[in-house]
């Protein structure tokens, strides 16, 4: 399961490129087609984060991921502008001369405002879960480093352990070497001056 896992993460990587890379991933249906891919690949993994090796965070946190790209790929509301006819905002007699708005103007601009800054709230608030999100992968990053840092000191003293060890056997070998040497010329020499 923990393959399926990484499957989707690299799924999701796949989309958001993509996602990322169309101008208007609102009017693009395969782009619509893939996040709703990714959605429905999520949900196993939310009913049941531990089988896929997960934390319920994690599943959260992808859940988090995949509305960005849903949000992402809704057609934008309002078409993101103010200018009325006539070139005034909130309108004008076409001849140059603004007309005061009608109130009923005045309530479709603020309703367009209104949903242009639930936009901007939703995108901060996003951005707010990337920027935790981040911190909390920054802080488990270091502490990995951290662990890592100390098993490869800890390797380190065990080598020079080792190699200090090597040198000693080494220097003994070989001053055993010499002895034995030393030993058997002197039982040669015996021997012969035996046989004299």
């Amino acid at each position: 399961m923990a393959a399926k896992a990484s499957e989707w993460l690299e799924e999701y990587e796949k989309t958001a490129n993509l996602v990322d890379r169309t101008a208007e991933p609102h009017q693009i249906p395969s782009v619509k087609k893939a996040v709703a891919n990714l959605d429905e690949k999520l949900k196993p993994i939310e009913k049941e984060p531990f089988s896929f090796n997960l934390t319920a965070d994690e599943a959260k946190r992808r859940r988090g991921l995949v509305s960005e790209l849903q949000v992402k790929t809704r057609p934008v509301m309002g078409g993101g502008t103010f200018v009325r006819p006539g070139g005034v905002l909130g309108g004008g007699d076409g001849n140059g001369g603004s007309v005061q708005l009608s109130v009923q103007q005045q309530r479709q601009i603020m309703a367009e405002q209104d949903l242009l800054l639930d936009d901007i709230s939703g995108g901060v608030d996003r951005l707010h879960e990337r920027a935790v999100n981040i911190n909390d992968e920054t802080k488990l990053h270091k502490s990995l480093l951290d662990d890592m840092d100390v098993d490869v000191d800890k390797a380190l003293v065990g080598m020079r352990k080792e190699t200090k060890h090597a040198i000693e056997v080494r220097a003994g070998t070989s001053l055993w070497n010499g002895r034995a040497n030393i030993q058997q010329n002197n039982n040669t020499c015996f021997l012969m001056l035996s046989l004299f």
